[in-house]
């Protein structure tokens, strides 16, 4: 991220789900899930999120905890439409960032329904054509939702919303990879803390979106195409039955087809309001913060490896 910030004013956010496995704890995991979760509030201070939207598996632990613990870790929460029922709600609707001559609005919603410790969130559609609006006249060019919320009705929402450039959805627990729905663009970086989401906007260009990245990935699935069509020639020269010799020429003469049709697609210029969308993948070779680290390790130590994936039907992520 300190890379990033120095080529171009960049935020990072998260739209929910990420402190714990769960939204209910089984009391015997409780103080090794709580580690985690202020392991990862601790990562997240550290880098300077711009804004964590509230999920329910953020509430494992109640609105009270939340609030200090992402107080004390320096990490801004974000929620339109969760409130208590004697209203104090888990953080302001809004925010919001940017630099370099641009001003990013913020605002972060939930899908209705009851949550843990007592929250309720109202409908969102509302709150959130409220915010967006908002945002715009105290100057946003940019308007970025947190919809901590099914990807169908993340869709649904800002097709009815105007003026959401971005909405970055979590709940579903899975990638998504950035495209429009309607004016919006729509993304998710998958889950587990497994990828880190890039989304690039150039706000100077105008018109409808255009992937800037087209190119490249063009570039990408011709050499897979062409992998494909050299293992199935070696595969058919050394194949003994005429019909699986036509089988495997059948199957080149549509890759070259595809091959055709991706090369040309390596040359189009993207054109629009552009865009460009792609996931890092958070391996090894992306190197590691010392002092995280350290703090994982301590973690690990002491509480052992995390729970693996939570089942849907428990916890209600599809």
């Amino acid at each position: 991220m300190d890379a990033a910030r120095r080529d171009a004013p960049a935020l990072l956010v998260d739209a929910g789900d990420a402190l714990f496995h769960a939204p209910a704890l089984d009391a015997a995991r409780e103080a090794a899930a709580t580690a985690r979760a202020r392991l990862v509030l601790s990562a997240m201070g550290r880098m300077r999120y711009a804004a964590l939207a509230v999920g329910e598996r953020e509430l494992a632990l109640g609105p009270g905890w939340l609030a200090r613990e992402a107080a004390a870790a320096g990490v801004p929460l974000l929620s339109l439409n969760l409130a208590l029922p004697a209203p104090t709600p888990p953080g302001p609707g809004t925010r919001a960032g940017g630099g370099g001559g641009e001003r990013v609005g913020l605002l972060a919603a939930a899908a209705a329904g009851p949550y843990p410790g007592g929250l309720v969130a109202s409908e969102p559609v509302a709150a959130v054509r409220s915010a967006a609006a908002a945002l715009r006249e105290s100057g946003a060019t940019v308007v970025v939702a947190l919809l901590h919320m099914p990807d169908g009705e993340g869709r649904a929402l800002v097709r009815e919303v105007p003026g959401v450039d971005v909405a970055v959805l979590a709940h579903d627990a899975r990638r998504l990879d950035a495209a429009p729905a309607a004016a919006t663009l729509v993304t998710a970086a998958g889950e587990r803390g497994r990828g880190l989401g890039i989304l690039t906007l150039w706000p100077d260009t105008r018109g409808a979106w255009g992937d800037a990245g087209a190119p490249r990935k063009a570039e990408a699935e011709l050499a897979s195409i062409r992998r494909s069509i050299d293992l199935a020639r070696r595969r058919a020269e050394r194949a003994t039955r005429e019909e699986d010799r036509r089988v495997l020429r059948e199957l080149v003469a549509t890759q070259e087809r595809r091959a055709g049709e991706a090369e040309a697609r390596t040359k189009v210029k993207p054109s629009g309001r552009l865009y460009d969308g792609r996931l890092l993948p958070l391996t090894p070779a992306v190197g590691d913060d010392a002092a995280l680290l350290a703090e994982q390790r301590a973690v690990l130590e002491r509480h052992g490896p995390p729970p693996g994936p939570p089942d849907p039907d428990l916890t209600g992520v599809e």
